[in-house]
């Protein structure tokens, strides 16, 4: 076989995987929201571990440049919204069916908020649990008692640290 006709092969293949890649990517952007709502993960944590992630397909680009006939923009497209997705959704789906360990905290609910939502203490740190714990709630437990001003949570911690809801109880 003709060599340049083997470059042209491996550089038409190589633009096949980053489109594929890519859309991936654009397809995995529901998922990825998916998996926000269900582990209390702050949504600036999010970003960085993207950033992060987008990064580590920018640095492909110097073994891809000479398959690939695309420009480094397209390339940087192809790295944040095709790799880094696709490099996220891997992440916490790991996270998600790969626990270290197991444990229950119970919590004051200050107040039930609207749309069978409740309010745990007025403190900011608790914001990351109560949108994943709401989330839970309403896809989980019929409603909220309004005579019960406790929840006791039982919590999984993935490999890579963040926690998911395993179970909530009213008290």
């Amino acid at each position: 076989m003709n060599k340049r006709k083997l470059k042209n092969i491996i550089r038409k293949k190589g633009a096949e995987t980053t489109i594929i890649i890519t859309i991936c990517g654009l397809i995995g952007i529901p998922i990825l929201f998916w998996f926000a709502k269900t582990t209390i993960i702050g949504i600036g944590t999010i970003f960085c571990v993207y950033f992060i992630a987008g990064l580590l397909g920018l640095i492909q680009w110097k073994y891809f440049k000479t398959y690939v006939d695309m420009s480094y923009n397209q390339f940087a497209l192809y790295a944040f919204a095709g790799f880094g997705i696709c490099l996220l959704n891997i992440t916490f789906f790991l996270n998600f069916i790969l626990t270290t360990k197991t444990y229950s905290e119970t919590y004051d609910i200050s107040r039930a908020g609207n749309y069978n939502e409740i309010i745990i203490l007025n403190k900011t740190e608790y914001i990351d649990l109560e949108r994943t714990l709401n989330y839970y709630i309403n896809n989980n437990t019929e409603s909220y008692d309004d005579q019960k001003n406790k929840v006791k949570i039982t919590f999984t911690t993935g490999i890579l640290g963040f926690d998911k809801i395993n179970n909530c109880e009213f008290k």
